[in-house]
This record gives C-alpha cells, sequence and structure tokens, in this order.
C-alpha cells in the first residue's frame, strides 16, 4: 500500500455510515457514479462546487436558505461523500468535465449559478467555459487562483505545494461554524480510503490545475462576484502582511474575470466563508436572482 494511504480506513461508507441517509440520486457516468442532491424549485440551477477536501455537507445550511427561490444542488465529486472513484486524472480540466457531464445527465438546461469554495473555483471556472450559454453567475468564495502558488511561494522562498505521488496529508480542518451534525457526517466520510485517495491526487495535481485555469483564462459576460475572507490569517507569520496583500489583490483580480465583477469582503470570516457567514452568501444569491430579468429563466426540461 502506498504510504500516503497507511492512515485510511475502509474504502466503503456503510463501514462509517453517517448519521443521516443518503439524500438524492446516483448518476452513472462513465464507469463511476457521482451522487448529487438537488433541492428546491425554480428554472435557475445553483451549482456548488467544495474545495480541496472540502465536502458536499457544507453547503447544506445554505441549500436550506435558498431552495424556496432556485433548484440548488451540491454534489460529492469522485471519491468524496456516496460517490466512487473516477479513474481520469483529478485535475480542474478532467473535474469540470465530470460535473459537465453530470448536468447533461440531469437534462439541466436554464440558467445556472456557479459558486465554488477555494480550490473548487478552478472546478468551476473550467465548468464556466462549457456552460458559458447557460452561466448567469460566478461566485468565488476566497478561491485559488492561478498565481497564487507562484507569488506565495517566491514570498515564502520554499515549495507550497507536494511534488510527485508519495507525499502524506492530513484530513482538511473541518470548519468550526457548520452545524455539530453536519461535522460528523464530514468527519466519517473523511475517514475512508477512497476520499483520502480523491484528496490526495486533487493536491498532487493543483499545479497543473493552476495551469490549465491559467491557460484557459477568458473574460465572461455574466456578473463574478467575489467573496473573500476578511480575517487575517497571515498577521502572526513571517511576512504575513505581504502574505495577506498578494492574497487580497489575487481576489481583484478575480473579480476582473468580467466586466461585471466585484468584490465583497466578508469581515467576520476566515477561509470558510460559506461556513462562518452563510447568511452574506445566501444575500449574494439572492440579489443575483433578484437582478435576473422577467421571463429570462428558461426552462429546466
Amino acid at each position: 500500500m502506498n504510504l500516503s494511504l497507511a492512515h485510511a480506513a475502509s474504502d466503503s461508507p456503510a463501514v462509517l455510515a453517517p448519521p443521516h441517509e443518503m439524500q438524492g440520486e446516483f448518476v452513472n457516468l462513465d464507469g463511476f457514479r457521482l451522487r448529487v442532491d438537488c433541492q428546491g424549485q425554480g428554472d435557475v440551477t445553483i451549482l456548488f462546487e467544495p474545495g480541496l477536501g472540502g465536502s458536499a455537507f457544507e453547503w447544506r445550511p445554505l441549500q436550506q436558505m435558498l431552495m424556496s427561490r432556485a433548484t440548488v444542488c451540491v454534489y460529492d465529486r469522485a471519491g468524496y461523500g456516496w460517490s466512487t472513484r473516477s479513474p481520469k486524472p483529478r485535475t480542474a480540466r478532467y473535474l469540470a468535465m465530470e460535473a459537465d457531464q453530470m448536468l447533461t445527465a440531469m437534462n439541466i438546461k436554464g440558467p445556472l449559478i456557479l459558486v465554488a469554495h477555494s480550490f473548487g473555483g478552478f472546478i468551476a471556472r473550467m465548468l464556466a467555459l462549457q456552460r458559458s450559454e447557460q452561466l448567469i453567475g460566478l461566485v468565488l468564495i476566497d478561491t485559488s487562483h492561478e498565481l497564487q502558488l507562484e507569488r506565495l511561494e517566491k514570498l515564502k522562498g520554499s515549495s507550497m505545494m507536494p511534488k510527485g505521488a508519495s507525499f502524506v496529508i492530513s484530513p482538511p480542518e473541518i470548519p468550526a461554524a457548520l452545524p455539530v451534525d453536519v461535522q460528523e457526517d464530514i468527519r466519517r466520510f473523511s475517514r475512508t480510503r477512497k476520499t483520502y485517495a480523491a484528496l490526495h491526487a486533487e493536491m498532487g495535481g493543483f499545479r497543473e490545475s493552476a495551469y490549465q485555469v491559467r491557460r484557459s483564462r477568458v473574460e465572461v459576460s455574466c456578473p463574478v462576484i467575489v467573496i473573500r475572507r476578511g480575517k487575517d490569517l497571515h498577521a502572526s507569520e513571517y511576512k504575513g502582511d505581504l502574505k495577506t496583500a498578494v492574497w487580497e489583490e489575487l481576489q481583484q483580480d478575480l473579480a476582473s474575470l468580467s466586466p461585471l465583477g466585484k468584490v465583497v469582503v466578508a469581515q467576520q470570516s476566515g477561509h470558510h466563508v460559506h461556513a462562518d457567514q452563510p447568511e452574506l452568501v445566501a444575500d449574494v444569491l439572492l440579489s443575483l436572482l433578484d437582478e435576473l430579468p422577467a421571463g429570462e429563466s428558461a426552462s429546466r426540461h
């Protein structure tokens, strides 16, 4: 067994069954399946994209806040949650391709809003290229930038991401602001071998994902709302102020992806804005829905 998988548990969530029954349905793709859960009503579809090692469970409170105004979908990327593994590389291009195939299989053709956190921003931006005719909004929550490694590593003077295939990682921190039952769901799934392997592969492919996004960068015509953290995560570190300045500059640059781009600062939040201030994220999404011209909503069938 690869050393990086030595501390992982069973591949089956049945061994570490979460306290809630699975919600949603399986979508069969090419040799694997993704679990997707769409709740609510409305011709507009909102799709949430978690960060590196993130979980669809993180979006449950927001899904409940928005389901009266739109069809709100969360899904487990391949290897996470109830979804099975994919044989494809875990880079932004392939992850976006799988999300696109999932939306096609579900026959989602109407207006689409993509909401992404952290590494999920790479996936959402690649998916936006494939769904440009549907896209009416792109919400990037403290997301990764294609130049962040280059800029921050130059400042730090050392590598920030592992190189090669042999490295050991710890499960991502679970946002403390999430409800306790949601935290427990995330914790139990994070112990499975397949989830660990998915996280390992996505982290190993991070540099390639950044390169893919950088090479395919284009301006979009729909609003791009960047919600960045307001809390300084680097204040106590050496060169902390410089790191914070770089991050804020890169977040501002993401808003330039659209002539309708803007930055919203979540003053009370760390990196997991959607957990720390879900009401703020909900307000941004409701504003996008309110600005949709009457009669523009296309049918979802």
